[in-house]
Order: C-alpha cells, then sequence, then structure tokens
C-alpha cells in the first residue's frame, strides 16, 4: 500500500509516479516545448538587427533578409506549438482514462461496508470532476509550467549575455515574485480543498434530490429540498469567494511587480542609452526579452492556481485508491460445482460492531433443498443473504458452503454460483436485454424468451413495441414494480447458478403472476438449491424447511405444519399473513 497523502507535496509526488506510465509522450511533450520555446532569442535580436543596423546604414536588403527570418521563425513556432497541443491532447485524455479507470476500478471492488458510509453524490464528484482537474496539475506542470519556466531561463541568459548589468537591475522583483508564489499555494491550499469538499456536499444533496424525486413530490418537499440546496450553494459560494479573494490580491500584486521591472528598464535603459552603455537596438532588445522574461511569469500564477486546486482534487482521488479492504475477487479457492450445502454455525454479525444483528445464529441447508426464511421486519432476514455473498463478514462463527468455510472460495467463483434477486428488483438504464445480459453475456434471444416465460413476463415484454430492445429507464422506472421483479426474476433464472437466492422476490407481482412464477420455481428448484425470504404465505408452504427468526435468531424450524402446531409466534405471523 503506497503511503496516504497527507499534503498537496505528497499528493504531487504521486502523481509524479503516476504519469511514469505515460513517459514517452510525456518527454515528447517536452521536446516540443524546448524547440518551441528556444526560438523566443530570435525576434529580439532581429529587433536590434533593425533599430543598430538596418535602419542606420538604410539596407533596404537586410530587410527582406530580417523579415523572412522573422516570418519564418514565428511559422515554425507556430506550428510546433500545433503539434504541442495535438500531442497534449492524447497526454490529456490517456491520463484520463488511466485514472479514471483506476479509480472505478477500486470503487467497484471496495467492501459494500465502505459505500454504507459514502454519499453517491460525493463518489460521483470524485470521477467527474476530481478527476478532470487532478490530470491538469501534470498537464499544466508540462505544458505552461515547463514551458514557462524553460522561457524565462532562456530570456534571462539573453539578457545577461548581452548586458550583465542591466539584467541584475531589471531581475530586482524576481524574488518578490518566487516568494509570492510560495505564499500563495500555502495560503490558497486549504481554501481550495473547503471548495472541493463544498461542491461535492452539493452534488451529493442534488443527487440525492434527482433520485429521490417522486418522494420529493408525494411530500410536497419541494421547498424544503430547495432549502437545503441553497443552503449548501451558500457554503459553496463562499468557499469558491475565498479562493478569488486569494486570486484577487495575489495575481494584481504579481502584476505590479512584473510592471515596476518594465519601468526599472525603460529608467535605467534610457540613462545608460543617454551615457553610451548600451545602444538603442539593445534597449529594445531588453524590452522584448524582459516581456518574454515577465510574461511566463503571469503564466505560472495561472499555473499555481490550477496546481493547488488540482492537488486538492488529487488528495480526494488518492484517499480512495488507499482505501483498505479491497475486494480481492480472485484470492482464494476456486469453486468448481457447488453442490449447495450450507451452514451457519454460531454466527454473529452486525453493520456495527455494537449493534448485533444476527447472534449465536445456527442454520443449515441441504443440497437441493428449498428453504424459507420468515420472520417480522429486522429480524436478519436479508443480512443472511449478505453473508452468504459474502458482501460482509461475519464477526463470529462460521459459513460453510459444501463443508468448507466461505473465506476459503474465491468470491468470483462464490457468487457465479449464486443468483440473487433482492427485494428492490434492481435494473440499470438501458434495455430490457442489456438487463438479461448480466446473467448470462453469451445468452442468446431464444434463451432470453425461455427465461422471460419462465417469470411470468413474456408477455408483457412481446406487447411493447421495441420488445428485447425496450427501454426501463433508469433504475427501471419505465416498468411497473411487478414487471421490474420479473425481469430480475428472469435474469436469475439466465444464470443457471446452483444456488438460487430469492429476497422477497414476489413481494410486487400479482397473484396470477405469483402463480406463475411460483410453477417456475418448483420447476427450477428440483436441481438446485433455494432459499427464500417471503412475506407470503403461499410462497413458504411448500418449502422443505422454514426457519422462524425473531431479532437475529432462530427460535424454531420445521414444515409448514409442523410449525403451525409447535410456534407460536410462526402460528401468530401465519394467522396475520405478516410471514
Amino acid at each position: 500500500m503506497s503511503d496516504k497523502p497527507t499534503s498537496l507535496s505528497s499528493a504531487a509526488r504521486r502523481l509524479l509516479q503516476f504519469a511514469r506510465a505515460h513517459w514517452q509522450i510525456a518527454l515528447l511533450q517536452l521536446v516540443l516545448a524546448m524547440l518551441g520555446t528556444s526560438l523566443i532569442i530570435v525576434f529580439p535580436g532581429v529587433v536590434q538587427w533593425f533599430v543598430d543596423d538596418i535602419i542606420p546604414n538604410k539596407d533596404i536588403l537586410g530587410i527582406w533578409r530580417a523579415g523572412g527570418l522573422a516570418i519564418g521563425v514565428f511559422f515554425l513556432r507556430e506550428f510546433l506549438f500545433y503539434v504541442r497541443t495535438r500531442v497534449n491532447s492524447v497526454f490529456e485524455q490517456r491520463m484520463i482514462f488511466d485514472l479514471r479507470g483506476r479509480l472505478h476500478r477500486k470503487i467497484a471492488r471496495l467492501p459494500l461496508a465502505w459505500f454504507d458510509k459514502q454519499s453517491t453524490g460525493d463518489i460521483l464528484t470524485r470521477i467527474a470532476d476530481d478527476v478532470p482537474a487532478t490530470q491538469r496539475v501534470i498537464l499544466e506542470s508540462i505544458e505552461q509550467g515547463f514551458t514557462s519556466i524553460l522561457q524565462i531561463i532562456i530570456a534571462g541568459a539573453v539578457m545577461f549575455y548581452t548586458n550583465p548589468q542591466f539584467a541584475l537591475i531589471v531581475m530586482i522583483p524576481t524574488p518578490f515574485i518566487a516568494a509570492g508564489g510560495w505564499l500563495f499555494a500555502r495560503w490558497v491550499a486549504p481554501r481550495a480543498k473547503l471548495a472541493r469538499e463544498a461542491s461535492s456536499h452539493m452534488n451529493s444533496l442534488l443527487h440525492d434530490t434527482i433520485t429521490g424525486i417522486r418522494q420529493v413530490k408525494s411530500y410536497t418537499a419541494e421547498d424544503t429540498k430547495q432549502d437545503d440546496f441553497n443552503q449548501a450553494s451558500h457554503l459553496l459560494r463562499q468557499a469558491q469567494q475565498r479562493l478569488m479573494t486569494a486570486w484577487a490580491v495575489y495575481s494584481p500584486l504579481m502584476g505590479f511587480f512584473g510592471s515596476f521591472g518594465l519601468v526599472l528598464l525603460l529608467g535605467m535603459g534610457a540613462y545608460g542609452a543617454i551615457q553610451g552603455q548600451i545602444t538603442t537596438g539593445e534597449l529594445f532588445k531588453f524590452i522584448f526579452l524582459l516581456g518574454f522574461f515577465f510574461e511566463p511569469i503571469a503564466r505560472l500564477h495561472g499555473v499555481n492556481q490550477t496546481i493547488v486546486t488540482g492537488l486538492a482534487s488529487a488528495e480526494r482521488i488518492f484517499k480512495i485508491l488507499d482505501q483498505e479492504g479491497e475486494e480481492d475477487l480472485e484470492k482464494g479457492h476456486t469453486l468448481e460445482q457447488a453442490r449447495g450445502a450450507i451452514e451457519f454455525h454460531a454466527v454473529t454479525f452486525g453493520y456495527s460492531a455494537d449493534k448485533p444483528v444476527l447472534q449465536e445464529l445456527n442454520l443449515r441447508v441441504e443440497p437441493r433443498q428449498t428453504v424459507a426464511i420468515v420472520g417480522a421486519t429486522g429480524s436478519g432476514k436479508s443480512t443472511l443473504f449478505q453473508l452468504l455473498t459474502r458482501f460482509y463478514e461475519p464477526q463470529s462463527g462460521s459459513v460453510t458452503l459444501d463443508g468448507r468455510p466461505l473465506a476459503d472460495y474465491s468470491r468470483v467463483s462464490l457468487r457465479d454460483a449464486l443468483a440473487y434477486v433482492t427485494q428492490d428488483a434492481f435494473l440499470f438504464a438501458g434495455t430490457i436485454r442489456d438487463n438479461l445480459r448480466l446473467g448470462d453475456p453469451a445468452a442468446t434471444d431464444e434463451q432470453m424468451w425461455c427465461v422471460l416465460d419462465l417469470a411470468s413476463a413474456e408477455e408483457f415484454v412481446r406487447r411493447h413495441p421495441d420488445g428485447l430492445e425496450a427501454q426501463v429507464g433508469e433504475r427501471g422506472v419505465m416498468l411497473s414494480g411487478g414487471e421490474r421483479q420479473r425481469i430480475a426474476m428472469a435474469r436469475a433464472f439466465l444464470k443457471d447458478a446452483p444456488i438460487l437466492l430469492l429476497d422477497e422476490a414476489t413481494s410486487a407481482v400479482d397473484t396470477k403472476s405469483e402463480q406463475l412464477i411460483q410453477q417456475a420455481l418448483d420447476k427450477l428448484r428440483q436441481d438446485r438449491t433455494c432459499i427464500v425470504i417471503a412475506h407470503r404465505l403461499s410462497t413458504v408452504v411448500s418449502a422443505d424447511v422454514i426457519y422462524v427468526m425473531r431479532q437475529g435468531v432462530v427460535l424454531a424450524h420445521g414444515r409448514h405444519e409442523e410449525l403451525v402446531q409447535s410456534c407460536a409466534y410462526y402460528r401468530e405471523l401465519a394467522s396475520l399473513a405478516l410471514l
């Protein structure tokens, strides 16, 4: 694990290490920058040539030679700038693609416990906003920072070569400008970080409002949400204003120092020309060189602001990349063919260590057995599935599959053996075909229609003008709740996994559809281990074993007829249809 960034300097070091993967194109940028920047020395020399030689000597031919040289140099410089711009674009997009890909891969592999504490809007901000801001640090450092420093060195060297005494005089403001840049970076860094956090908070609120717009409207909470958004937007405005205040002080102050150097040159240069210490051509040359000297310093002010802001974003990105506990999907024994013998032995687990959801729970499922889990809301039923899929690990006790602890299996092979239909029946934005292919990317249309038929979804899909190409909308919003659940069921059937997990999978379908799905499940469970969490009595009465849970423990287990006689709590649930 890399050292975690605790400052802007450490984030900068990490970024430089990251950029080493693209060293060839970065080197090409540097070469192009050096060639283009080195040409600045030509035009001041041409000006001196005009003033000191061509004009006094009335050299008409010299005008063509000097003018042709200047035009040729300008053309070459602009051509190199064109090539450099194209190279910069390639470098920028490669950097964004690489960094964004690494961040997405890291986020996708972080355990669910991390997501429980994160805002979706904040995660989106880091990918959409912080990544581009971060890569600008490298790009600006090479494209603007390096070329500016190189131009300063070249212009300064030519001035010292031309007249060391005048060069020292006109560079008097330079130490003040350098000190100002250092102070600005230290002053702005915490402000830039606060601005990024404020932006992330505002985006989080906006994401929650958009995804929960139906709840907002149903509770007529538009004004409340507007107040929350205005407050977050106000905090962002204040943070941005503090940033701009710093820039408003820094930029004109540095500009003043540059202008002071120019006035100093004009005054001392005029005095030197009068005293015969410098020619008029050399004075003009110095004026142009001084412009080439202070112009990149002005550019460095903007680069400084970009780098400080970008490093604040880099810190936010590296905080995710350095998160511990990343899921290693390949680590462990490969589960070749699961028989489906599952056992929970003295399992204790809580999403918070001080609030256990399961307490010393024992539960056993035999291969090809259908087991129903019943109990009131909050009894820990769905948590069993969270542990079976290794989304979370038990704090004590063990969960085994085919006699072997789940922790011994690689996550990818374990999850390949499970078909999991969640209670919320989540569908991705896209087509019905896209969502079905999550179960089997290589599935044919014939296979898709077969599983849709099994899940009692074929009729409404065929009725749609676009069929399998019908758009479902974000989170499946263009389908009814029952239709979403049936598509999710079909997706699980298409996976054809030996273990089927159904978390209240028929809760949003009508009675007729439930009967059809139940018939399909009766066929599927003949060759599979099936664990069902359900509230409807009709779903559990045909199970081989029913486990009754209450407050994280198993009260009783057995068949429906046995439990009605022996378990008062189950009898109460059955009578109230609260299974």
